[in-house]
């Protein structure tokens, strides 16, 4: 994994510290953030867990459970999403590209699941990224 310019955990990065660091990569984590925050309907909190390297990355729980964490790095965002077993499954159903394939295929299921740290830097991973959060979890009915 690639170290975050962001590991102070005394400063949290703001937006445009944010924007400076992914440079040509924000609007994808505009995109994945508007697309949890719609979907799922809830907004996202900053953290520090995890390993240092990582720095600070917006989480993402519903209903107590972990949905995903996105990490902004150098030029990408590494996504963080952890498949459980019926969950991984799904996944396999699904037309992802290349890379994100290969990398659910490689995955050992263990016991607490399949985690997946996926380096977002195209529309073709966000796409799959949102293929893989809808697989995890079903969004709330709409009313």
């Amino acid at each position: 994994m690639t170290e975050s310019p962001f590991t102070d955990p005394t400063h949290q990065p703001t937006l445009e510290e944010i924007r400076s660091a992914l440079g040509s990569c924000f609007p994808l984590w505009e995109r994945l953030t508007t697309f949890i925050e719609e979907t799922y309907k809830i907004e996202g909190t900053w953290s520090t867990w995890g390993p240092a390297k990582t720095g600070w990355n917006l989480r993402y729980r519903r209903k107590g459970k972990s949905l995903t964490a996105l990490h902004p790095q150098q030029n990408r965002i590494l996504v963080q999403i952890v498949l459980g077993k019926v969950q991984a499954e799904r996944a396999l159903q699904l037309e992802l590209g290349e890379k994100v394939s290969r990398m659910l295929q490689e995955s050992p299921q263990l016991r607490d699941g399949r985690w997946l740290h996926i380096p977002v830097t195209s529309e073709s991973n966000a796409n799959d990224v949102e293929s893989l959060l809808l697989a995890k979890i079903r969004p709330p009915r709409k009313f």
